[in-house]
């Protein structure tokens, strides 16, 4: 294949195309052996406005559009039925769900799990794009290293059946960042290649992180053949060449196939013979044995699979030499073949100044201190195929926290012979070792798997072991095997080469000597080590027993004297200051605050029509009364430019203006109360940093008792709880992170909770369960997953990020300014949210790239009319006349199949959400006035018909929408008095 250097220009006219996965995906090593689809609506996807084709060849199912909102329309237009394959049938977990709740005494002991890093945990984002012509194949792709342009080169090969010279590789870096899952980015390539094969025209595709589909998994898992520990439990031996008891060979074995999956493109649309795309090449692991079992796909390269190899095999070997009395270093060594492998691990032992038996000095403050040691080998190929090797050694040193579990890796010392491999070591005479290099220790901490802060803007789900560290100059240990210099890939560590291949093994063997835990999963959780350590512990310290005794005496005086002070109605102004120096906040602390602003909608709110930013005068309509949002731009007069950070955070967790003043929960400081300390000290700065705008905001002006601000005190006492935000810590770091936003900055229960009496959210069964906002009508949040238009992970995500699903609509009305503040979130943020609305209590969980298994049935595009006589003629005339009304004015837009696309996309009525509502409300909102500011530009506008149509006409067609689009519906009451309703609003609040 040629790779060619130089950055070609894009082809102009690229087509946009995205793929179908089924809903469960596995592959045996040989076979595809996942879901496969039985029925798909090619050809209505096909007369879809702006789709190019709608592709199927074998189990693959696609479409080309000219752009990506017609080409998400189109996918969500195939609707495909799903037969279960072998995979469904036959596969069995292989792993359990990483949960808390498992107790010491529980881990299994021959079991060894290496978790993957998510590609979705980054902020990577990519492209590709392929044009195949005439048997020509050029694709372009994203930087990259030169190992993963060779995979997709080689896949691209096997997947076309075309010659290496007929593929051109091109970089181009403005088609995304870092960060990508290889595999990820594989997939995108085989998808666009496959498509533009399919049409002959270039086409691109998104990099989906995850493509694998639901069956999908990161994890690894290995177990030791039970034959083996039970031979080592008895003792049994047999004699090595030097008279040493040697144990049996280990024999490793794999619930997957033990190779590097081929893209999903080759694996749907080739199902019968499908071969690996790479094997793992790491020596001297015993054999690693394939069951005959169906297993989801395995989200690894080859990096992934040599580094848990390395990891079950050094730590087994480890523990064969503690069951058998020996030192686990000596052990090691004696069983080493001579030669570089032997000499390089004694060195580095020696660095260490380690020695047999060799005990390590506890820490004075209580920490518990270990010493481990593993070794590596890997083997690979030049470029005339001959076998190179290389070998490294590892001693990490680590300090444990009892009560915590927390885990410190305090000193490394490694060392590697990579002189076959590296034209600069090959003059060396002797291997290169390194103690505590920076880098090097770095790498080593990312394996501890300390989870990111619920508060932590970087990211969500920041991987505990995916980083894109670039290797520093000069340093050869961070290089690859095969003699190229580039970033750190998998794991956060240099898993491409060799030399930091015993790095998990080392310090889960110095874990194990400090406490006596073997932790058998990477990255190492400190809370299951903290759980272990309390087993263990059990019964110790009747002393701190007794001090609990008293501690809730003194956490429920607190608790009443919080009480009291909440109730008490009078608060004092805090002093007036002259303001923070802003330049005392670093630019990452103001772009947190910026990300917190974003999340909490501060401008929408605190904006009137035609003002300035944030400057206040925006009237909130409220069952008590109209309610104006106040000026918070740093203007000193009438901002908040004066208001120290204690009055600021006072007013965001309490509800109290500076001057003392209750405010009213219309601002939802009943939400922003979660916010942390973090989070408020960078809103705070931000808001300080913007330009001061002069603007009076209209005084509140509410009738009695509403307008007795004092009374607010006793509404607090009943209905706010000021605490920050704390994680729960039997859930994943990425639904905390969700359930934050959701909670806290995002504020969604203020207008998806139904309110009580005194206009407080309700709690418990009712949170998120519906609600109203601005005339509109807020959907309930709790069951997304479940109903009759059930959303997925997925689907929920594309609406946050983008403003429109194909199978459930457009953002309109109050959602469109959210979706404005959600696009400058992180990616992973909104998939955060996504995660927790759609795993809240009594949802099942859902995995990020699953759909329902049988898509909701959509309705006929032609309705046939029932007969005059079984109908009454009031409501035969509505239908004739809402049909008629339909025909004018709406299915140039909106008939699937049908005319130009002249404002976007054309939205699905069958599957619209607002035409399955019990309410009307939505609808009549969206037909009066229309989408004049659209959450994305691409998603096109649609005009209001207040003024085209009467109450009438608009009753007698959303009766036609609803007969029509949602028949199994009950029909809406023919009531105009909503519409009119509606209009007046709309009347009172026209400029």
């Amino acid at each position: 294949m040629n790779t060619v250097d130089n950055t070609p220009v894009l082809p102009s006219d690229l087509l946009h195309g995205l793929a179908l996965r089924p809903p469960v995906a596995a592959w045996d090593g040989l076979r595809y052996q996942g879901s496969v689809p039985t029925h798909a609506r090619l050809d209505q996807a096909q007369t879809m406005a702006g789709v190019v084709a709608a592709v199927q060849r074998e189990h693959f199912l696609g479409v080309v559009a000219v752009a990506p909102v017609h080409a998400r329309q189109a996918l969500a237009s195939l609707v495909p039925v799903w037969k279960d394959g072998q995979a469904a049938l036959s596969a069995r977990p292989v792993s359990h769900a990483p949960g808390l709740q498992e107790s010491h005494e529980s881990i299994d002991t021959g079991r060894y799990v290496w978790r993957m890093a998510g590609a979705s945990a980054g902020s990577g984002t990519a492209r590709v794009a392929a044009w195949c012509l005439d048997g020509h194949v050029s694709l372009w792709l994203p930087q990259c290293e030169a190992d993963v342009r060779q995979m997709i080169g080689r896949e691209l090969v096997a997947l076309l059946q075309c010659q290496e010279s007929a593929l051109r590789l091109f970089s181009v870096p403005a088609l995304g960042s870092g960060g990508v899952h290889p595999l990820d980015l594989m997939d995108a390539a085989a998808d666009a290649a496959l498509l533009s094969h399919a049409v002959g025209r270039p086409v691109s595709v998104a990099c989906e992180v995850g493509a694998a589909g639901a069956g999908s998994s990161r994890e690894l898992v290995l177990r030791v053949d039970a034959q083996d520990s039970q031979a080592l439990e008895a003792g049994t031996m047999v004699q090595a060449h030097e008279g040493i008891a040697s144990p049996q060979p280990q024999l490793l074995l794999s619930d997957s196939p033990w190779a590097v999956r081929p893209s999903m493109a080759r694996l749907l649309s080739q199902p019968g013979l499908t071969r690996a795309a790479a094997l793992a090449t790491v020596l001297d692991a015993g054999e690693v044995r394939e069951r005959k079992v169906v297993a989801s796909l395995r989200h690894a390269g080859v990096d992934d699979l040599n580094a848990a190899q390395v990891f079950a095999r050094e730590s087994h070997w480890h523990e064969q030499a503690l069951g058998l009395g020996h030192d686990p270093l000596q052990w090691r060594l004696q069983h080493l073949p001579e030669g570089p492998v032997r000499d390089l691990a004694q060195q580095v032992a020696e660095r260490a100044q380690v020695s047999p038996q060799d005990d390590i000095p506890q820490d004075t403050d209580g920490r518990l201190l270990g010493r481990g040691f593993a070794t590596a080998q890997l083997q690979t190929l030049d470029a005339q195929g001959a076998d190179l090797h290389a070998w490294s050694a590892w001693v990490a040193e680590v300090a444990v926290h009892p009560l915590t579990g927390e885990i410190e890796v305090t000193r490394v010392v490694a060392g590697h012979d990579s002189r076959s491999l590296h034209a600069a070591q090959a003059a060396s005479t002797r291997p290169e070792i390194v103690q505590q290099d920076p880098q090097l220790l770095a790498d080593a901490r990312r394996l501890l798997g300390t989870a990111p802060a619920f508060d932590d803007w970087t990211g969500s789900v920041a991987p505990a072991t995916g980083f894109d560290v670039m290797a520093k100059p000069g340093n050869d240990l961070a290089q690859h095997a095969r003699g190229d210099v580039g970033p750190i890939r998998q794991g956060g560590l240099a898993l491409d080469g060799v030399a930091t291949l015993p790095a998990a093994a080392a310090i889960a063997n110095a874990i194990h000597q400090a406490t006596g835990v073997r932790l058998r999963e990477v990255p190492f959780r400190p809370e299951q080590l903290r759980l272990a350590l309390a087993g263990e512990g059990a019964g110790k310290s009747s002393v701190a027993k007794s001090g609990r005794g008293w501690g809730w005496l003194a956490a429920g005086a607190a608790g009443l004297a919080g009480m009291a002070a909440m109730a008490w109605p009078l608060k004092p102004a805090l002093p007036l200051t002259d303001g923070p120096d802003i330049s005392l906040y670093s630019p990452q602390a103001l772009e947190r605050g910026r990300l917190v602003a974003a999340a909490g909608d501060c401008v929408v709110c605190h904006t009137a029509p035609g003002g300035a930013s944030n400057a206040g005068g925006l009237g909130l309509e409220t069952p008590f009364g109209t309610i104006y949002s106040t000026n918070i731009t740093p203007d000193n007069e009438t901002g908040i430019g004066r208001w120290s950070y204690a009055a600021f955070e006072r007013a965001m967790r309490h509800g109290i203006h500076q001057d003392g003043r209750q405010l009213y929960p219309a601002f939802p400081y009943t939400a922003f109360a979660k916010l942390s300390d973090g989070d408020l000290q960078a809103l705070y700065g931000y808001l300080m940093s913007q330009p001061a705008v002069k603007a009076k905001a209209p005084e509140t002006q509410l009738a009695f008792p509403y307008n007795l601000r004092p009374a607010m005190a006793g509404w607090n006492l009943l209905f706010h709880d000021a605490t920050p935000f704390k994680a729960d810590p039997a859930r994943s770091a990425e639904w905390n992170r969700g359930a934050y936003l959701v909670e806290g900055a995002g504020h969604c229960a203020a207008c998806h909770s139904p309110r009580n009496a005194l206009g407080a959210e309700k709690s418990g069964i009712r949170y998120l369960g519906g609600g109203e906002a601005e005339g509109w009508s807020a959907p309930a949040l709790n069951q997304l997953a479940g109903g009759k238009l059930p959303w997925s992970r997925e689907e929920l995500y594309q609406y946050l990020r983008t403003g429109f699903s194909a199978r459930h609509g457009v953002a309109a009305g109050p959602m469109a300014p959210v979706i404005h503040g959600l696009a400058q979130l992180p990616e992973a943020d909104v998939r955060a949210m996504a995660t927790y609305l759609t795993e809240l209590p009594g949802q099942a969980a859902q995995d990020a790239q699953s759909a329902p298994a049988q898509a909701a049935p959509v309705a006929p595009l032609i309705t046939t009319v029932a007969a005059p006589v079984a109908t009454p003629a009031p409501e035969m005339v509505r239908q004739v006349n809402g049909e008629r009304i339909y025909q004018n004015a709406c299915a140039v837009c909106h008939e699937a199949g049908s005319g130009p696309t002249l404002f976007g996309v054309k939205p699905l009525l069958a599957l619209n959400t607002n035409l399955h509502a019990a309410s009307p409300d939505n609808l009549l909102q969206v037909i009066l006035n229309g989408i004049q500011t659209p959450a994305d530009d691409a998603l096109g506008y649609m005009p209001g018909f207040r003024d085209s149509l009467d109450d009438r006409q608009i009753a007698d067609l959303i009766g036609y929408l609803r007969q029509r689009f949602a028949p199994e519906e009950k029909a809406w009451p023919d009531d105009t008095k909503t519409i009119k309703r509606l209009r007046a609003q709309v009347q009172a609040h026209a400029p």
